[in-house]
């Protein structure tokens, strides 16, 4: 579940707020995010926040939800959000 250039960029499933280039890939990358929602608040999808995603269940959270920065986010290879570090610990 990798995006690219769309706000949901990954590095290490991170996303920062891309640029927008108003052509007709814009469009299509719209439509592809009008369906997410943050898995910790239900918030939908906005461009101008930062989001991350989960390596293990590959939802999308807020960064500000799971306390990730983008500066942080650059340096987690694999993002585990709450839900699935917390599923490791009970095992």
């Amino acid at each position: 579940m990798q995006r690219a250039n769309d706000g949901h960029a990954k590095n290490s499933r991170a996303a920062a707020p891309a640029a927008k280039d108003y052509d007709d890939d814009d469009d299509e990358e719209d439509e592809e995010h009008t369906e997410t929602f943050c898995g910790s608040c239900g918030g939908l999808y906005n461009a101008n926040e930062f989001w991350i995603g989960c390596d293990i269940c590959e939802r999308w959270f807020h960064g500000k939800c799971v306390r990730i920065t983008p500066a942080k986010a650059e340096h987690i290879k694999h993002y585990k959000c709450p839900d699935c570090s917390s599923k490791k610990m009970r095992q």
